[in-house]
């Protein structure tokens, strides 16, 4: 079998992401539109604050025109940063499916990876905001990366089933390719360090490449196997949380105030997956909660303390359960199985906790998206044993785990934004197989889960 080898260093880049040239001082007066010069302080203010404490007099400002022409040309700051997203996904997801268009996959694939970590590294506040400012963006954007991926990922998917049959194919989801790219350039991105990005590459190439099949083998990725069968899950149980008594009670003071903090919790979660952040109140979470506004403020000092509480409280707990559940098998294989089993349970059974972790933490602050990368990362701990599984394992490169951590969280988040709880349990396999397969060999995956998907104790 052929991987899928990397080109030279010296191979061509793709155009920078929002194909700017390269000029030493501004562009001269006149050169771009108004509706431009907008779109590019966008692009700058966002990375600069980050989108949310962006304001219409700063873009204004910066792009020098007046307020007034800001509203002749877009609706307010969320139809601005629609109107930037649009563009630089439109370019970047439509160089990518131009270089699928005519070539081999072991052509295509570095190139394209390539020109994409050079692009970062040359125009990080674009790259920021195409993958990390524009998560914070309401129902209009979130609907348009819903498309925007979707599109590029169907056309990934048939560029990958119609190599030629004597040629390799990767079987990797092309949802993962995208979580894969997407955790490695975000996480650079936010540290300031997207020069490194390019050096990267032959890492993550030699990622993709752990999938790779013999020629004519089918992608068990993206079949049916991958897929647990559809059942009827049971709609989940919002917790009864115990009020406190009317009156005198007598209850020490700290029972009350632990009471009075849980409920708390668990309405900010509520709130945030009926109404989203930026629509929701203090006031809607007081009545979620059932306790009065000043009780509210004396444990948090406003909404976004809460959500970040909310977001940290049952952290620990879940590491523990699934920690708990990973280590009562024998083998790494299955532990991964069940660990993943009780993780995805997990999720399905706290509907408004998961959207508030994985979801809806991006549109809340900059602390709230880190700490839900933290999460996701955490995932990766599970995969230290997989180094050791075989000899070929032990050489592999550390950023394995990463990449395997952001295909698994990019799976599970996209089930919870588009409201799909049900659909999250029937992933297991695979989760299991994008956790497994660089370890142990796509065909010895395929072999070890196809067994614990027919073993009802497993499933």
């Amino acid at each position: 079998m052929t991987p899928i080898a990397p080109e030279p260093a010296s191979a061509p880049q793709a155009e920078n992401l929002s194909r700017r040239p390269q000029q030493a001082g501004p562009p001269p007066p006149g050169q771009r539109t108004q509706r431009d010069r907008l779109l590019d302080a966008l692009i700058e203010l966002a990375s600069e604050t980050g989108y949310q404490a962006v304001t219409i007099t700063q873009l204004s400002s910066r792009a020098g025109v007046s307020s007034a022409t800001f509203y002749e040309l877009f609706e307010g700051k969320e139809d601005c940063l629609l109107a930037a997203y649009r563009a630089l996904a439109a370019r970047v997801y439509g160089d990518l499916q131009s270089a699928m268009a005519g070539g081999a996959l072991s052509d295509v694939l570095p190139s394209a990876l390539d020109g994409l970590l050079r692009s970062v590294r040359d125009e990080p506040d674009a790259a920021r905001l195409l993958f990390i400012e524009a998560l914070a963006g309401g129902p209009r954007l979130r609907e348009e990366i819903k498309r925007q991926l979707g599109d590029f990922e169907r056309q990934t998917e048939m560029f990958l089933d119609a190599q030629t049959p004597d040629s390799a194919t990767l079987d990797l989801p092309a949802i993962a390719i995208v979580g894969a790219v997407r955790s490695i350039v975000a996480r650079h991105l936010r540290t300031h360090s997207e020069d490194l990005l390019p050096a990267l590459r032959d890492d993550m190439l030699a990622w993709m490449n752990a999938y790779a099949v013999e020629p004519g083998e089918r992608r068990w990725s993206s079949g049916a196997n991958a897929r647990l069968p559809r059942r009827r899950y049971s709609e989940p149980v919002p917790p009864q949380l115990p009020r406190l008594p009317r009156g005198r009670h007598g209850l020490p003071a700290s029972v009350v105030a632990r009471s009075q903090r849980i409920r708390i919790l668990h309405g900010t979660a509520e709130v945030m997956l009926a109404k989203g952040y930026a629509e929701a109140t203090v006031a809607d979470i007081v009545a979620a909660a059932g306790v009065a506004r000043e009780t509210f403020y004396q444990h948090f000092t406003d909404k976004q303390d809460a959500f970040l509480e909310a977001q940290q409280y049952p952290t620990q707990y879940i590491l523990d359960t699934c920690v708990a559940s990973y280590f009562s098998q024998e083998e790494w294989p299955a532990r991964v199985w069940t660990g993943l089993k009780t993780l995805l349970e997990l999720i399905t059974q706290n509907p408004a906790e998961s959207h508030l972790r994985l979801v809806e933490c991006y549109a809340a602050s900059p602390a709230a998206a880190r700490r839900a990368e933290e999460i996701t990362r955490s995932f990766t701990i599970f995969l230290e044993e997989g180094y050791r599984c075989r000899p070929e394992a032990r050489s592999l490169p550390r950023l394995f785990s990463q990449t395997i951590a952001g295909a698994v969280f990019e799976v599970i988040q996209r089930a919870i934004a588009r409201g799909d709880i049900g659909e999250v349990p029937r992933c297991l396999p695979q989760l299991s197989y994008l956790a497994i397969a660089p370890f142990t060999g796509p065909r010895e995956a395929i072999r070890l889960l196809e067994e614990m998907r027919a073993d009802p104790a497993s499933g």
